[in-house]
């Protein structure tokens, strides 16, 4: 059976090579040469990373001479093509980062984004993440998200694009905006509803400007982004041996909500600690606002009533592990306007990175 399994293989009759191992293996169980052969035929089918795999399993499992060399043998094949492939690879995306740099506009400030990846299938993820991005495995398994979006690279527009396309093709899911996209969102801060059925209508303003009334129907509603920023102040603390230490810390979170209108590239934004519940009629019954009341509930049945009459609207709400990483990038994030009136005592990027997190979801929502 052994040679005729070879002979299918070396004549590139697979599907008959594939039947002898099937049939084979109804006769002999733990025959290592079928294991051999299956990684065998995975090779020359195409399939390297299952008979990379298959052969490191089987170079472990047996104590074979011949076997182990004709292993071996194998498995420098498979190094050989990968880096055939890979030099292929990199040869084709240089191409493509020189075609990008000719196309209008391709200058443009830029940020890459990576969604994230089942945890099951980070590991042959990273193997190509880490070709793509030239780094080792270990270091590409530890930057491949799997919970939120994660802030990986800013650039040209035209180079991040390129890079996309590629990490796109072999199945790392991702995309890239522009910054100017981002600061072209137009951004109204809701101070409060002042109706909302048949349509809504709210008060809101632009960052530092008059109030004005504003009009939307419901159903151009697309999605909401949720988010809680840190409120840090900077405390005296005793420390060791009686020293004075002033460290800064996280006193409290502000609650803020986006909604977004798609059609109109418009974020409709609001926070709970500049939302005025005194002046709310439409959403919060008026007999439950009292001075005893703190805003946190009427906040509370804000989001409530949100949830209980758009239940199947995306929201995202993994900004926290998002803006983790997008702190990482302050020259990125300063050109960026926070479009938020909050006093705070201590400089910080945090509002500048929630924009930027609800920004990207509608411009991936738009694409």
């Amino acid at each position: 059976m052994l040679n005729q399994v070879a002979e299918a293989i070396d004549h590139y009759n697979y599907k008959k090579a594939d039947y002898l191992l099937q049939e084979w293996k109804k006769q002999e169980i733990d025959n290592p040469w079928i294991d051999f052969y299956e990684a065998r035929l995975a090779e020359v089918t195409g399939k390297y990373d299952l008979a990379h795999q298959k052969y490191r399993d089987l170079l472990q499992q047996t104590s074979n001479h011949k076997l182990i060399a004709q292993i071996r043998q194998g498995i420098d094949r498979l190094t050989e093509i990968e880096a055939q492939l890979h030099e292929k690879v990199k040869e084709k995306h240089l191409k493509a980062l020189a075609q990008a740099k000719l196309e209008p506009g391709s200058q443009e400030a830029g940020i890459l984004i990576l969604e994230p990846i089942p945890t099951e299938e980070k590991k042959q993820a990273a193997q190509q993440f880490a070709q793509v991005m030239e780094i080792d495995p270990y270091t590409a398994r530890l930057q491949l998200p799997s919970r939120a979006w994660r802030l990986y690279r800013t650039g040209t527009i035209g180079e991040l694009g390129v890079f996309v396309e590629t990490l796109k093709a072999v199945n790392i899911p991702c995309f890239c905006a522009t910054v100017k996209d981002i600061q072209n969102v137009k951004v109204y801060q809701i101070d409060y509803f002042k109706e909302v059925f048949p349509i809504a209508i709210v008060v809101c303003h632009l960052s530092q400007s008059k109030p004005v009334i504003f009009k939307f129907d419901w159903s151009e509603l697309s999605q909401r982004v949720e988010g809680m920023l840190p409120i840090f102040e900077e405390c005296v603390e005793m420390g060791l041996r009686g020293k004075i230490e002033r460290k800064t810390k996280t006193l409290d979170y502000v609650q803020v909500c986006d909604l977004h209108l798609k059609e109109r590239n418009m974020i409709l934004r609001l926070c709970d600690q500049t939302y005025k519940f005194n002046q709310e009629t439409a959403v919060i019954d008026k007999q439950t606002l009292d001075e005893t009341t703190i805003s946190r509930d009427h906040w509370n049945h804000l989001m409530s009533y949100f949830k209980k009459q758009f239940p199947h609207h995306p929201v995202y709400d993994e900004f926290t592990p998002f803006a983790e990483t997008a702190l990482d990038f302050p020259e990125t994030l300063k050109l960026i306007q926070p479009h938020l009136d909050l006093l705070r005592r201590e400089d910080t990027f945090w509002d500048q990175v929630f924009h930027l997190y609800s920004s990207l979801a509608l411009i991936k929502e738009k694409s």
